[in-house]
């Protein structure tokens, strides 16, 4: 029921008792009203603190150093207009590709239009390319028919290029095509990288378009999406940013292992060898499964140190708990490493003479955070090595400081007495050299060879 006009105050009354309710306000200073001014605004931000450490139990020891910006109602349209041009871009960038049914198409069409004199080696000249190109669909003129396409190619002394070379490139680049479409499909924020996240949908939505993985459980997809992000971040992510660039994704050896799975005709050998491979995947699960005694999804220290054999040393174990990210045990109080750690380490090993591997290994090796091993750290962990063998009881057979001479002998660095990552990488044996002062297996099989290799140079003088 509405109030009746007389009984409502008047602007005139609402005056009067704010100037009542704030008459003492008159007879403060400015310095009082300021105070009390600040005390008001402190009243507010610690109700806020409170409310936010009620909402979020870790504000209380962690402060927070972020706070993102709400967007405003134009910025939320503006992200909107952009997720629509950027749909329509892929759209035109997909309309830009071939079908199956066109690449056979070009196929026919280059044999129809080789040029003479015919031989078993196919070819065709620019006239008869530009035939090939008004008799194929008029979109695909300009991503696979223009002259600098066909200048990519070495031309005979009639003037004409492969027919092989040329369809294999089309069909690499109309892949490549339809990779770059389907990976910018995943690209949330339009920045041109991937994160590890947006890298698991990826692999997720790839997997029922690889006939090699079709044999896949669904309680296995999500250690096998785990398995293979990380190796495309293990060598596209240098700098530890969980991002990896598109452009890198699709011009590395990485991407095209992964996308080896798509053949119907891959041979179980280059499967057995195919880190993305089913079989691959299951088996370092398995190896994980096994180290892990107490199967609480971690390894300890004394886990890991089972690795392969049980070869690598005391010292180099706790160099890698302590650069990389673990976990503690409520039971045991110990650090624990989990499976994306684990697989980190397997690819460092497993690909040991990569640039990765090395800087990976060099991290682990720098105990003086210097950038690089001194005399110093290489003693220090081929010392290691020999009370590893002592611990089997064998013996090393060599001196510590011969070891260490030898190793910069081999690296042979600009600084005589510091070795950096890039003398690593030029030497060519930094793989041998990182396996000398982590593993007692990998000493001894160097040991052995150089051995073998006096006695046949050895056998070698005598017979002449």
């Amino acid at each position: 029921m509405p109030v009746a006009a007389s009984s409502r105050p008047s602007s005139f009354d609402m005056l009067a008792a704010y100037a009542v309710a704030h008459a003492d306000a008159l007879d403060r200073t400015a310095e009082e009203r300021e105070r009390e001014t600040r005390e008001e605004l402190g009243k507010l931000w610690r109700r806020r603190e409170l409310a936010e450490s009620q909402c979020q139990p870790s504000l209380v020891d962690i402060p927070r150093f972020f706070m993102q910006k709400t967007p405003a109602s134009g910025s939320m349209l503006q992200a909107e207009l952009g997720k629509l041009a950027r749909l329509r871009l892929r759209e035109h960038m997909a309309s830009l590709t071939l079908s199956r049914e066109e690449l056979e198409l070009l196929w026919r069409l280059l044999k129809r239009h080789a040029s003479p004199p015919l031989t078993s080696d196919e070819r065709i000249n620019y006239d008869d390319f530009c035939q090939v190109s008004e008799a194929m669909p008029a979109r695909c003129s300009r991503s696979f028919f223009c002259a600098s396409h066909f200048a990519k190619f070495f031309p005979d002394s009639h003037g004409r290029i492969s027919l092989l070379d040329f369809f294999q490139w089309a069909r690499r680049k109309n892949a490549l095509m339809e990779t770059r479409i389907e990976l910018s499909s995943f690209d949330a924020d339009a920045d041109g990288t991937l994160t590890e996240k947006e890298l698991e949908q990826w692999i997720e939505a790839l997997i029922p378009n690889l006939p090699a993985l079709e044999g896949i459980v669904g309680e296995f997809v999500d250690f096998y999406r785990v398995t293979a992000v990380r190796k495309f971040l293990f060598f596209l992510d240098p700098r530890r940013r969980t991002r990896v660039p598109i452009k890198e994704l699709l011009a590395s050896p990485v991407t095209h292992e992964l996308l080896e799975l798509k053949r119907l005709d891959i041979t179980s050998d280059e499967l057995r060898h195919n880190w993305f491979s089913l079989a691959y995947a299951e088996m370092l699960y398995a190896d994980y499964l096994e180290l892990d005694e107490d199967q609480n999804g971690m390894l300890s220290a004394q886990e890991l140190s089972r690795y392969r054999g049980g070869g690598l040393t005391s010292v180099f174990i706790e160099r890698i708990f302590q650069e990389c990210q673990t976990y503690r045990n409520p039971q045991t109080r110990q650090s624990e490493i989990d499976y994306k750690s684990y697989l980190d380490f397997v690819l460092a090993t497993t690909y040991k003479g990569t640039p990765e591997s090395l800087s990976y290994f060099l991290r682990l090796l720098d105990i003086q955070k210097v950038g690089g091993l001194t005399a110093l750290d290489v003693k220090i962990f081929f010392r290691a090595v020999v009370h590893k063998f002592a611990e089997f009881g064998d013996e090393a057979n060599c001196e510590v400081d011969d070891v260490k001479d030898e190793i910069f002998d081999m690296v042979k660095p600009r600084d005589p007495m510091f070795i950096t990552l890039s003398d690593l990488i030029a030497c060519k044996v930094g793989d041998t050299v990182v396996g000398m002062l982590t593993d007692m297996n990998a000493f001894a099989a160097y040991d052995r060879r150089e051995q073998n290799l006096d006695h046949s140079g050895g056998a070698g003088t005598e017979e002449s």
